[in-house]
């Protein structure tokens, strides 16, 4: 049994990685013939739809009354995209960042950031509820700031222009390999727990690793492709942009469903290291604007951690401590 899961799963990665380099491939293409930046890009197309898996995940959660699953899907999949997906594109390849992108990237740092305290702040001063005002609002703030990315025009470059019917073919196969890397990320994260399964691993192990880095997955595979071809800015748009769609449209969307109720002390190592992500990147961002092979280990070093204080936090739960 486990050696058919150890095939499915090596297929399964396969396909997740040929899909995602065709995924950005296809986007690049897309900026080109609509004149908009790679960030742009990254943050509606591709953060969006890499992030339906957390937005259907939220929604239904949220409207069978399990609202603390969306808030805890939303927060721990924010920083595996900062500290894991940005962390492994820069121990792998190295990054830089542009002065034209360094103000949508700042802008979108601070926003999340924001965003995150306010959270932390309506939980505990509305009885640990997010309403249905406070939903809308958010769902607002996405809007707003998708707005506000369109507008955002790319540098002049040397770049082959696309005409309509490479546009349209490029719109067709763009989709059709983010399904792919959809479904074959799922055909991923469904094997390793399996095989999990196999070899005895504790559930709670099982659900801070394995199923909290396939939430990840479709950005991971995606970004980690477009550091390898120098297109950064699509990488930021899509890693830092899915935090902005997961704290605005997900969480947005769920609370004007129902309240989400959340047990703050369960959730405040998720809360803290959303924010201390957020801060380290910014610091990257304006500071070196560059993340380095060292920086990128550094990343995967603190999301590391976070998983330790997360597996101790179930353990000690689970044994009522």
């Amino acid at each position: 049994m486990i050696f058919i899961e150890l095939a499915v799963l090596f297929v399964s990665v396969a396909f997740l990685a040929k899909s995602s380099e065709l995924v950005v491939n296809h986007a690049s293409k897309l900026s080109s013939f609509f004149g908009i930046s790679s960030m742009a890009i990254g943050f509606i197309l591709v953060a969006i739809s890499t992030s339906l898996p957390e937005l259907s995940v939220s929604v239904l959660s949220s409207t069978s009354g399990n609202g603390a699953i969306a808030a805890g899907n939303v927060f721990g999949s924010n920083i595996a995209n900062i500290l894991l997906v940005l962390g492994l594109g820069g121990f792998l390849y190295g990054f830089s960042i542009r002065r034209s992108e360094l103000k949508d990237v700042t802008l979108v740092l601070v926003a999340t950031t924001v965003i995150s305290a306010y959270v932390i702040y309506a939980a505990s001063v509305s009885g640990h509820a997010l309403s249905f005002t406070e939903g809308i609002l958010l769902l607002i703030t996405f809007g707003i700031y998708a707005y506000y990315m369109l507008g955002r025009r790319p540098l002049p470059i040397e770049q082959e222009p696309v005409g309509k019917a490479e546009a349209m073919r490029s719109f067709l196969f763009f989709f059709a390999a983010i399904l792919i890397v959809l479904v074959s990320a799922g055909f991923v994260v469904e094997s390793a727990v399996k095989i999990a399964q196999e070899m005895g691993l504790a559930e709670s192990f099982i659900g801070a690793t394995l199923v909290a880095v396939g939430t990840s997955l479709p950005e991971l595979s995606i970004d980690v492709q477009a550091i390898r071809k120098k297109q950064y800015g699509l990488a930021l748009g899509d890693a830092i942009g899915s935090n902005m769609v997961n704290l605005t449209l997900v969480l947005g969307a769920a609370a004007s469903i129902n309240p989400i109720s959340v047990q703050l002390p369960i959730f405040i190592i998720a809360l803290l290291f959303a924010i201390v992500a957020n801060v380290v990147l910014f610091y990257v961002a304006a500071v070196d604007r560059k993340l380095t092979r060292r920086g990128g280990l550094a990343f995967l070093a603190l999301y590391g951690f976070y998983l330790l204080l997360i597996f101790l936090s179930q353990a000690k739960s689970v044994a009522g401590i």
